[in-house]
């Protein structure tokens, strides 16, 4: 039976990776004995505090990881957004020009060229007012 990697957010596998590469100290390997990797990461996270910490206390979450250290894992695709300037406008959606990062306001096609599907990170950087005018593609293109 063929299984899937877990699909972890991002800055969970960022800390997986850490606590279990070879200097973290863990007392057993996880693809080895999951069960108590999950233990000793138990153990860990009592040192752990933000998100990390936030998500360990799910249990729902605890049975992902137990999963993750068994079948693997990878990131959690990232969120895309439009970030739409007049809402009902067609042609009021920022495009960022790929080359150099110069913005425009058009429509939403994307080319070689144009992005308009963004992340919340990139959003952010180019300038964090446009975080309010942010919408889930799901949510645009659910509208067609």
């Amino acid at each position: 039976m063929k299984y899937e990697k877990v699909k972890l957010p991002k800055f969970m596998c960022e800390w997986l990776d850490e606590i279990t590469s070879p200097r973290a100290g863990l007392l057993v390997r996880p693809d080895q004995y999951p069960l108590m990797s999950v233990w000793d990461i138990y153990r860990l996270k009592r040192e752990v505090s933000g998100a990390v910490g936030d998500w360990l206390d799910k249990p729902d979450n605890q049975w992902k990881l137990i999963d993750a250290l068994r079948y693997g894992y990878e990131p959690e695709p990232e969120q895309l957004y439009y970030v739409l300037l007049v809402k009902g406008d067609d042609e009021s959606f920022l495009n960022v020009f790929r080359g150099n990062g110069r913005t425009q306001v058009d429509n939403r096609s994307e080319d070689n060229y144009w992005e308009t599907k963004l992340t919340m990170p990139k959003i952010e950087a180019i300038d964090p007012r446009y975080k309010a005018f942010a919408v889930p593609v799901e949510e645009v293109e659910a509208d067609d």
